[in-house]
């Protein structure tokens, strides 16, 4: 098994407390540890997302160092990312069922032996230690109280590591979903439209792939980077955009013409946004929306930086007609309608690991019926012989092929392009089509 990112003797530094003024508290120590288990509990039990969280908590703790943030980040993340196969194991040298566990002893024990089994830097010793402490600490006597369960369940998973390791290799022994850390549901789900080969190869992706991300340079070439990019020199300047690389194709697919208007519907964070009004070289217009002020911020910010002119942003519902965006027979004014829409983000497992608890499929169903609520408001702002770019960054046929024929079934559009990217080749899972308006 694939042991991910080490953090050399971190575990002699998790005694440091932290809090909003850098000093001590007064009771319980904020630690790394203690900040990845708050977040975890409110990623896994709270069902918030973990981006969101992930970026409170960094914000919030502002002592922390840069080794402590990636610390905290690959706990949270890594946890995440097993967590199925985790409850396997738990479940296997626990007498107490995971989901009958108090859910801070879960997370604790989740977390910890994540760190046992794959962060090979972390001694043992010191992950056990650290989750007993924590437990002990807790002013609340029924937790405090099973220090020593989650003391022996942590040192059985440490004592047995080999065995668990020559199981998870054994197909005959542990299920290929449990392997891959998948909710049964959705790997099979998967299974069904890609086939086992395909499906498992994907999934094996998302654990072990390459977490760097894509840059995109004002010249149109992308480079992979690591590391924390927004404090680069480069980002600063607007040098460089964070954008993935299969992200990328759509401005590229757009081709946008000197003075086009664009509207992109479900603009933020603004990447392809900004990628389109930098590819029309300060001509043009491109009219970004998004459904609140918090995301119309993250595009601003985005603008700001590259100081682009020839694009706003603004708050508007994708599924309200505008007016405006007709002329005075009805037809549509923009010469490219951007519907990257809200998806159930399958593609993008492997750098947002929770969307294996936060999808299912009825979620998928829904989603699907609110793609096509917004598709059939804005596909009226394409004027005639203009482009509709429709895309995802989803694994699902209803969010995918099965939108590409309802689009179809409208009149007047046409279809010029359709690609697919699969997760890892070469980056996250993406779908998007090209149409003409006739």
């Amino acid at each position: 098994m694939e042991n991910k990112k080490p953090f050399k003797k971190h575990f002699n530094k998790t005694s440091r407390p932290y809090t909003h003024t850098g000093k001590p508290q007064e009771k319980t120590a904020v630690t790394p540890r203690s900040i990845a288990i708050y977040s975890l509990n409110k990623i896994l039990e709270e069902k918030l997302f973990s981006h969101i969280v992930l970026r409170e908590q960094l914000q919030k703790y502002t002592n922390l160092t840069e080794r402590d943030r990636n610390f905290i980040t690959r706990l949270v993340e890594g946890t995440l990312e097993y967590t199925v196969q985790i409850d396997f194991i738990l479940n296997r040298h626990s007498k107490t069922h995971t989901k009958n566990m108090d859910p801070l002893i879960r997370t604790v024990l989740r977390m910890s032996s994540y760190q046992i089994l794959y962060m090979d830097r972390v001694p043992d010793s010191a992950a056990i230690n650290e989750a007993v402490s924590f437990i002990k600490s807790q002013s609340d006597k029924k937790i405090s109280f099973l220090s020593g369960f989650v003391n022996g369940v942590l040192r059985t998973i440490s004592r047995e590591k080999e065995t668990i390791f020559a199981d998870l290799a054994h197909t005959g022994k542990t299920p290929a979903y449990i392997r891959l850390s998948t909710p049964l549901w959705l790997y099979d789900y998967l299974r069904v439209m890609y086939g086992r080969e395909t499906t498992e190869q994907m999934l094996d992706w998302f654990l072990k792939g390459s977490k760097k991300n894509y840059v995109r340079f004002k010249d149109g070439h992308s480079e992979i980077m690591d590391g924390n990019i927004s404090k680069t020199k480069l980002f600063k300047s607007g040098d460089i955009t964070v954008q993935d690389y299969a992200s990328q194709q759509v401005g590229i697919e757009a081709d946008p013409h000197a003075g086009d208007l664009v509207v992109d519907v479900c603009a933020a964070p603004g990447g392809k946004s900004c990628h389109i009004a930098e590819l029309l070289q300060g001509t043009g217009h491109v009219d970004a929306r998004d459904l609140t002020e918090d995301k119309i911020t993250l595009i601003n910010e985005n603008i700001e930086r590259l100081s682009l002119e020839n694009i706003s942003a603004k708050v508007f519902d994708a599924r309200i007609p505008d007016p405006s965006l007709l002329d005075e027979s009805g037809n549509g004014k923009a010469d490219i309608v951007l519907a990257d829409l809200p998806c159930s983000g399958l593609g993008i497992m492997g750098k947002k690991p929770d969307i294996r608890f936060n999808t299912s499929l009825n979620s998928i169903k829904e989603l699907q019926s609110l793609q096509r609520e917004i598709l059939t408001t804005v596909i009226n702002y394409v004027k005639p012989g203009g482009k509709l770019i429709y895309s995802t960054c989803t694994l699902s046929k209803e969010e995918n092929e099965d939108n590409r024929d309802f689009i179809l079934s409208l009149p007047g559009f046409t279809l010029e392009k359709e690609k697919k990217f699969l997760p890892g080749e070469p980056s996250d899972g993406f779908y998007l089509c090209v149409f003409r308006r006739a």
